[in-house]
């Protein structure tokens, strides 16, 4: 779908201000004041992400109780299972609450569902082999907070619960032994939006500093800061705001990914065509790490994931991570044909002039339908649900556009649903073939209602004009006081101008590279446009076009370069 391109209008009063007082560069101030962030003491936080900035995580509500409790069960030896969820977010939050009760000499084990045999979150059978080998505590990990049923049967068993979840809370809470969620609305603490291994790390400094008053444990506790790197790579996965505490997270966990040299991290990047640790940033994450990550969730057994990050030693790690590969290349197998399935589909039955886009198969595996179905958003602007269905149950995988809560219209829907759970912009649900017909059409009544043109607009905001010979050193060194980059906190976007394409190729047939040159500049820009080359005609050598950029410094076999990343372009002089 064609992107909109808006220029941003930032309060010039605001951005001289900023800049002025803290000393940094306007084109950075003005980026922050189109991010909202248009005060002096605001930007000087964000900029900074201080550790000691985080809030007091004892504000979440339960988490004391919690610790107690934990505290409680590791001193009386109860054998405690931590029950994670099969994406990354789920196995790292896994990893930081196992490891560190393992430290503590807990008689700690840890579950991961498996997607096509167990589904999402808690279930009774799975409930019932904790409870037969002796399991005693249930510690939930981003996942939990809808498992009304199965934690009553848990409480039955005799296994006392306790959920640390993050996605949103339903009418009904669980009856667990303690539930922290940070969505409560009598929750004190001030950051709403963490990932699930966010919350997990809030809950482990409530637990130290419980450890630490108690005075049980006679040896030296593990400096949390170290465990920074899984909280990063958790949080990035899992695309929620990288902004606020989530920031802290990320900035300082990559750091600490660097200091750390984690085995596993280690041999994934090397999987992922990465020299060294110093290479990882929220995009290499994003696109590389966690889909190979994921890619056992998806397609096999989610604990490999676990056992990886657990790894002691990197030959062991090396092994896994291979594995990881492989299993993720027959992801991306999986995922292309099914997507040109969904497309072909969409195109014949006229699904892209309608308000929402929902597609259900009996031939998709259910683990790659989420990808699909965010390829769909990008490629039409609609909310999609792709929905896999096996012996009469469909499991689907929803994802959203700007301007609808998607979960929201879950909960609209609930009585057509088996079950369902998510957050604003992705989801999952479960629910019966033969509904399948009347949700799709109750789902496009309500997207309708909720929704209006105005909407649908794929809206491309365009931080400042920033002419190609204005890019200094100084200025591409001064962006990266931005970083770390994700959700609600982008690249920035630059507007470029009449620039002459001088060079011109397609790698992989679907991205860009071009040599550019700028009129009042004798320099030739090198630039990349991934997945530009797609359903729209190309420009031709000597063709003169505007686009929207990001100016990165570039790597490779140890050569340091400027490079666009171009995000979208247009003939040369068209109005904005």
């Amino acid at each position: 779908m064609k992107k909109e391109w808006v220029l941003l209008d930032a309060s010039s009063e605001k951005v001289s201000k900023i800049s002025k007082t803290l000393g940094i560069s306007e084109t950075v101030a003005q980026v922050l004041v189109n991010r909202g962030i248009d005060d002096v003491e605001s930007a000087s936080l964000f900029l900074q992400a201080k550790l000691r900035s985080l809030p007091d995580p004892s504000l979440l509500k339960n988490a004391q109780k919690a610790s107690e409790l934990i505290v409680a069960a590791v001193k009386a030896r109860k054998r405690i299972v931590i029950y994670g969820d099969y994406d990354v977010d789920g196995i790292t939050s896994t990893v930081l609450m196992y490891q560190f009760l393992k430290i503590l000499g807990a008689d700690v084990h840890y579950y991961i569902p498996h997607r096509l045999e167990d589904g999402y979150g808690l279930n009774t059978y799975t409930l019932e082999e904790i409870a037969t080998a002796g399991g005693q505590v249930v510690i939930t990990v981003d996942c939990g907070i809808t498992s009304i049923e199965e934690v009553r049967y848990a409480r039955q068993l005799g296994l006392d619960i306790i959920i640390a979840d993050h996605h949103h809370i339903g009418e009904t809470i669980p009856d667990a032994i303690a539930v922290i969620n940070p969505h409560f609305e009598d929750c004190c603490y001030p950051f709403k939006e963490m990932a699930a291994v966010g919350v997990a790390f809030s809950l482990l400094m409530v637990i130290k500093k419980t450890v630490e008053k108690d005075g049980f444990f006679p040896g030296r506790l593990p400096n949390l800061k170290e465990y920074m790197d899984i909280v990063a790579l958790g949080t990035v996965a899992d695309m929620v705001p990288l902004i606020g505490t989530n920031r802290i997270f990320v900035k300082h966990g990559l750091q600490q990914m660097r200091e750390n040299k984690r085995p596993g991290l280690v041999a994934l990047a090397h999987v992922c065509g990465l020299k060294s640790l110093d290479e990882i940033t929220p995009a290499v994450i994003s696109y590389k790490m966690a889909p190979r990550l994921n890619a056992a969730g998806r397609i096999g057994n989610a604990v490999k994931g676990v056992d990886l990050l657990l790894s002691p030693t990197y030959e062991q790690a090396t092994k896994i991570a291979e594995e990881l590969n492989v299993t993720n290349e027959y992801r991306q197998k999986l995922e292309a044909e099914i997507f040109d399935q969904a497309v072909k589909m969409v195109e014949e039955r006229g699904l892209h002039q309608r308000h929402t886009i929902v597609l259900h198969s009996q031939d998709w595996h259910p683990g790659v339908i989420g990808i699909v179905a965010s390829r769909l958003v990008e490629r039409y602007y609609k909310p999609t649900i792709m929905i896999s269905v096996e012996s009469g149950i469909g499991r689907g995988s929803a994802r959203s556009i700007q301007s609808l809560h998607i979960y929201s219209v879950l909960e609209h829907l609930n009585e057509l649903l088996v079950q369902y759970g998510g957050h604003k912009y992705a989801a999952g649900l479960t629910i019966r073939e033969e509904n399948i017909e009347t949700f799709a059409r109750r789902f496009e009544e309500t997207a309708a209602e909720r929704l209006t043109p105005e909407d649908y607009r794929n809206i491309l905001e365009v931080d400042a004009i920033l002419d190609l010979p204005r890019l200094t050193p100084e200025l591409v060194v001064a962006l990266l006081q931005l970083e770390p980059f994700g959700m609600n906190n982008a690249e920035p976007n630059f507007l470029a101008r009449n620039l002459t394409i001088r060079k011109q190729s397609t790698i992989n047939r679907s991205h860009l590279h071009w040599r550019l040159s700028a009129e009042g500049s004798s320099f030739q820009f090198n630039a990349i446009g991934f997945g530009l080359a797609g359903d729209r005609p190309l420009p031709a050598v000597g063709d003169r076009i505007d686009i929207v950029y990001f100016p990165r410094i570039n790597t490779f076999n140890g050569e340091v370069s400027l490079q666009l990343y171009v995000k979208d372009f247009r003939p040369a002089g068209e109005a904005l």
